[in-house]
Formats: structure tokens, C-alpha cells, sequence
């Protein structure tokens, strides 16, 4: 009897071979000639196909290039640079760029138009102008989180549609021919929604009307149920249809609206479940205060709809998100310096926002839970939790960043690195509750970034870069504060930086804390306060719970990170070389730190250019927009 060692490599062998068999075509006993007849299917197992479709989609998911693909056009912005394609979820970028520095992100999400009509035809004085401007911004915030591409028309859109000079022809009563320039507007430009700009998105952004009409694919004209004029959808071919049809119908000149004329088989009718439409009809039904108010002083009356809109806007994302917001806080012990912005922004998310009616709910949704009813949490869990009703904030660090803030020193050479270093330490963190201890970084930076790009992660999560996030003040100071004066400080973080990220949100962000008449706890003196230290209380204490950063630990933690940034982006060979071998000791931390900037850098990237291409139709709030 052969020994157990042979035994074992006749097994290997015999199973080798066994493989072999089954994915191997069968080979002909003779070469045969060319021939004309109908060549034999070899007939394969079922268990064969699975197993043959398994491991072609394994080779493709993990092919590497052969040669380093060209570079696309708008794919960096600062230092981030990427290449869309749909092998993102290669574990390491590099494989498929050759570029230690480009990651692979998907293609972007095409966004279907959604179009609006603001006539500028009419006397306004620069009030009234300023305070439409506003509205229509809030309109285009809301419409653009949600997945769409906001386009303000004018007249001057409807005058490029052949069908305009007959509609001169027609002398039609004003409102009417109003309307037939919006429809005119909208078959010029084609295929996709024309709204209201008083019509807004109040739901998820994976919420199934949204998600339809994201789509961009329409078999009919749609309208909605009692929305009247306010928002409907259509191809190209099938508005100017109806409107040629519209033209020529006996009804035109006694009618009053478009949609007396249009016949309705021509429209499917859809509930909208998501989506409110603040027309006059509505505010004088369910908001008397603010009816009042744009009856006696108009200018005044349209800022409070603006604060109104806004703060439902504000109220259906803190209600969707049932279990509040989560700061990742990995190894917690030193990285406060890190997440203490992102946890100041979601305390501002948190708040309850400034409106003439706080009780009051969005047309679409009369039995909502009002914001002073129930309060968003804030949490600082240390690991991610992939839940629908919770909401991720999380800053990102470079290998070299955290390497630095864990040994509360900037000098940091190769041999620590290599001997007194963990690998990939915060991505191990990160998703040890989710995946588990047993897995190694490649898989674990896959399903991160399944979490932050997949069409589920997409709107549940706000992730960045760590060395990108503006630091906060307290008072006007350049201060950070300590866990036992946080929730009495009064804390201000950049504007521009608060402006950009309400293009995500589809929101105005409260810039402080908001009173509705609640009490506020008294602040005790200094007598007063309590004698145990911060953190959690003892009797409660698990050994590996971190002691809470002193006011000398978060200004170390401070200076590092300031370090940090300077290191990365320094040209310098001995920086550079340092941050090279903190890359490579940690990939799998490396390749989710540039997959979160590239993230990042691309949704900024991507609203600028299309700031760049509305720039030359007038001037906008901030920057140039299309319709002005």
C-alpha cells in the first residue's frame, strides 16, 4: 500500500485530470478535412456550463491590461484623476489603468433632462427677479440629487421650433398661448420631463416613480392625477405630435388650457405618489399662514414658500433615514482630528429646518412624522452597517495619514512601516462587522466600494477623502474642541464647502441650530459640572475601549493631519518616498482612499460641467446659469 503522501497526490491528480475532462471539448479521433456538412455540437453537462460560466466571469472580473487605456475626457479635477468602466469592481484600479494614481470608477449615470419655463418676457422688478432666482435654485438642488439634469427654457427655446410661427398666426388669449411656449420649449429640446418650478421630487432617490422616470424612456405622453399643468413626461416625437394636433383643433381659440385641447387618450395618467407640486391651488388648501403672507407682502410671501419647500425637502430625507446618521470611526483612539467635521455637518443634517408652518408636511404627504416630533440620531459607530435607514458620513485617510495619527508622529520611516505596521488597518476596521475577521483587503475594498457606487449605496452614503475635508472653527478661533465641550460649541465650517454638498443632499443645509420654541438645558459652570471624566462610565468600560482624547491629543492629532496633507501633495522625493511605502505595505487602504477621492472629485467635476455648459445663456446665483 503506497504511503499517505502518495496517496494524496494521486487524489490531486486524479481530480486534476477530472477537471480537465469536463472542460475540455471532446477532440476528434482523426484530422478531418475541410468540409461543407454541418459540423457536430458537443453536448456539455449542466454541471459543466455552471462551472465554465463561473470561471469566465472570474477571469473577466479580474483581467488585468495589456496596454494602459486612454485617457477620457473631464477625468481629473485637483489632484484625482479616474477612468470610467465597468470593471470597477476590480479590487485594485492599477491592474486595469497601469497608473498607480488614476482609480476605475463606473460610468457615469446618464441623467435624464427635466425642463422648466420662466418667462422673461414679463416686468419684474429686480426684487421679484432675485427672489424667482432663488426658487428656481432650489428647484434645480432638488431635481439634481435626485438623478436628473435641470434646464430652465425661455421663449427663445420656442421660438427655434418650426411650429412657433404659427402660433403667432393663432392670436390665442395670453394664458393659453403661455402654455403653448412651454409645450413649444419642450418639443424643441426634446425627450425627457417638463415641470412646474413650483413642482419638486418628495421621496427616496431609489423610490419606483423616480427610478421610472429616471429611465428616460416613455411609450406615451404622461401626465399625473390633479396635477394639472405641473409636471408631465413624453419623447420628442410625441410632443410635437400633440401640439401640431393641438393647433389645428376646432377647440383652439375657446379653450383655456393645453389640456383641454389635447385629447386625453393621448396622455397615461400616473399617481404622483413622490412628488409635490406647490401651485397656488394647493398653498391657499393646506397653508393658510403662508397664503396670508403672499397676499400682503408677495417678495416676503415666495421667500417663506422657499424656506417651506426646502425644509419638507429636509424633513422626507431625515424620515427615510429612520436609524439617523452614522460617522464612521474607525480605531477611534486617534482619528477624532478626522471625523470631528463630518460629525459637526451631520449634527447640522440632523437639525430641524427654518419654515413659516415647522408642523406642517409636503402636499404628496399629509400624515408625515414633522421634524420637532422626532429627532435624527447622530452615531460614530466604529465599523460600517449596510442599512437601508441609515445614513453614512465617512472620511477616508491615506495609509500614510492614519499610520502617522496611530503612532502620534510624522516620523515614520520604511523599517516601522514594515515591522511595527498593521496592513490596511482602517478598511479592516471599517468592514470587520460586516465581513468579518477572515478576509483579506482585496475583497473587503470590493464590497466598499460596492457600498459607495452600487445603485443601493448611491444615496445612503456621503464619503470622502480625509485629507480633503475643511477643518472647523469655534467662534471665529482656529480651535478644536474637546469631546466635553461639543455639544455646547458653536461651530462653523467652510461656506463654499456646505454650498457644494447641498448639490448632493438636494437641500439647503442649516448653518446653525435651529429654535422652535423648545427648551434649552441650562449650561452649568464650571462648579457645576461633572467630576467623573468623559467617555463611557466605567462600570461599563470593556478593556479595549479608547480613553478619550485630551485637548493635547486632538491638537497632535491637529498638526498631523495638517502634516499629512502637505506630505501628499508634496513633490518632494523623500516625502513622496514615504508615502510610496505606505501605499504599497496598506493597498487595499491605498486603492479606498483614491477610489473615495476620485468619487468625490468626479460628482464636483460633473455639476461644474454642466454649470460650464448652461454658462452662456445669463447670470446665475453664484456662477452663470443658463437661463438668465
Amino acid at each position: 500500500m503506497p504511503p499517505v503522501r502518495f496517496r494524496s497526490l494521486f487524489l490531486g491528480v486524479g481530480f486534476f485530470a477530472a477537471a480537465v475532462i469536463i472542460f475540455t471539448s471532446s477532440v476528434p479521433s482523426r484530422p478531418s478535412s475541410i468540409s461543407t456538412e454541418t459540423p457536430t455540437v458537443t453536448e456539455s453537462s449542466p454541471l459543466s456550463d455552471k462551472l465554465s460560466s463561473a470561471v469566465s466571469t472570474l477571469r473577466f472580473s479580474w483581467r488585468t491590461s495589456s496596454h494602459k487605456p486612454p485617457e477620457q475626457q473631464n477625468s481629473t479635477n485637483g489632484d484625482a484623476s479616474w477612468y470610467s468602466d465597468w470593471t470597477w469592481l476590480n479590487p485594485f484600479s492599477s491592474s486595469i489603468t497601469l497608473d498607480e494614481d488614476r482609480a476605475v470608477l463606473p460610468p457615469l449615470r446618464e441623467r435624464p433632462p427635466i425642463y422648466t419655463y420662466y418667462d422673461t418676457d414679463g416686468e419684474k422688478d429686480v426684487k421679484t427677479k432675485e427672489t424667482d432666482q432663488k426658487l428656481l435654485w432650489t428647484w434645480k438642488k432638488a431635481w439634481w440629487a435626485h438623478g436628473f439634469r435641470p434646464v430652465v427654457l425661455n421663449r427663445d427655446d420656442a421660438m427655434n421650433n418650426p411650429m412657433y410661427q404659427q402660433l403667432q398666426m393663432e392670436n390665442l388669449e395670453r394664458g393659453l398661448e403661455f402654455e403653448f411656449v412651454r409645450w413649444l420649449a419642450w418639443g424643441h429640446m426634446g425627450t425627457g420631463l417638463l415641470a412646474s418650478w413650483h413642482c419638486f421630487p418628495m421621496g427616496m432617490y431609489d423610490d419606483p416613480l423616480l427610478s421610472f422616470l429616471r429611465r428616460g424612456q416613455y411609450q406615451s405622453l404622461i401626465r399625473f392625477e390633479n396635477f394639472g399643468a405641473g409636471l408631465f413626461a413624453g419623447e420628442k416625437n410625441d410632443i410635437n405630435e400633440a401640439i401640431k394636433d393641438a393647433l389645428h383643433d376646432a377647440k383652439l381659440k375657446t379653450s383655456k388650457s393645453v389640456l383641454d385641447i389635447i385629447r386625453p387618450e393621448k396622455f397615461r395618467i400616473e399617481d404622483p405618489t413622490t412628488i409635490a407640486h406647490y401651485d397656488s391651488a394647493t398653498i391657499t388648501a393646506k397653508y393658510k399662514v403662508l397664503a396670508e403672507k403672499l397676499v400682503s407682502s408677495p417678495n416676503e410671501g415666495r421667500m417663506a414658500l422657499i424656506d417651506l419647500i426646502n425644509s419638507h425637502l429636509h424633513m422626507v430625507w431625515q424620515s427615510t433615514f429612520t436609524d439617523g446618521i452614522a460617522v464612521l470611526k474607525p480605531l477611534p483612539k486617534h482619528t477624532t482630528a478626522i471625523t470631528a467635521p463630518c460629525w459637526h455637518l451631520a449634527n447640522l443634517l440632523a437639525q430641524c429646518p427654518k419654515s413659516i408652518n415647522p408642523a406642517s408636511c409636503p402636499p404628496n404627504n399629509p400624515k408625515c412624522a414633522p421634524c420637532m416630533t422626532s429627532r435624527t440620531v447622530v452615531r460614530t459607530p466604529e465599523s460600517f452597517r449596510n442599512s437601508s435607514n441609515l445614513f453614512t458620513i465617512a472620511a477616508v485617510p491615506h495609509p500614510y495619514t492614519i499610520t502617522s495619527l496611530r503612532n502620534q508622529s510624522d516620523t515614520i520611516t520604511v523599517a516601522h512601516i514594515r515591522r511595527h505596521t498593521d496592513r490596511d488597518p482602517w478598511l479592516m476596521a471599517a468592514t470587520k462587522e460586516i465581513l468579518g475577521g477572515g478576509r483579506g483587503g482585496p475583497s473587503r475594498v470590493v464590497h466598499l466600494k460596492e457600498a459607495i457606487a452600487s445603485d443601493f449605496g448611491i444615496s445612503r452614503g456621503l464619503w470622502m477623502a480625509a485629507e480633503n475635508v475643511p477643518k472647523f472653527v469655534t467662534k471665529g478661533e482656529d480651535k478644536w474642541i474637546t469631546s466635553t465641550k461639543q455639544e455646547h460649541a458653536v461651530v462653523s465650517l467652510p461656506e463654499e464647502w456646505l454650498e457644494n454638498l447641498e448639490w448632493h443632499f438636494g437641500f439647503a443645509i442649516p448653518r446653525e441650530k435651529i429654535r422652535h420654541g423648545e427648551a434649552e438645558p441650562p449650561i452649568p459652570g464650571p462648579e457645576r459640572q461633572p467630576k467623573t471624566p468623559p467617555g463611557i462610565p466605567e462600570e461599563v468600560r470593556k478593556s479595549y475601549d479608547p480613553d478619550p482624547p485630551s485637548e493635547d491629543e486632538l491638537k497632535m492629532e491637529k498638526d498631523l493631519l495638517e502634516k499629512a496633507r502637505k506630505i501628499l501633495k508634496s513633490k518632494d522625493s523623500k516625502p513622496s518616498k514615504i508615502k510610496d511605502v505606505a501605499e504599497a505595505w496598506s493597498l487595499a487602504d491605498a486603492e479606498a482612499w483614491k477610489f473615495v477621492r476620485a468619487w468625490r472629485a468626479r460628482s464636483v467635476m460633473e455639476r461644474l460641467k454642466w454649470e460650464e455648459e448652461e454658462q452662456g445663456f445669463g447670470d446665475g446665483e453664484g456662477r452663470k446659469g443658463r437661463w438668465w
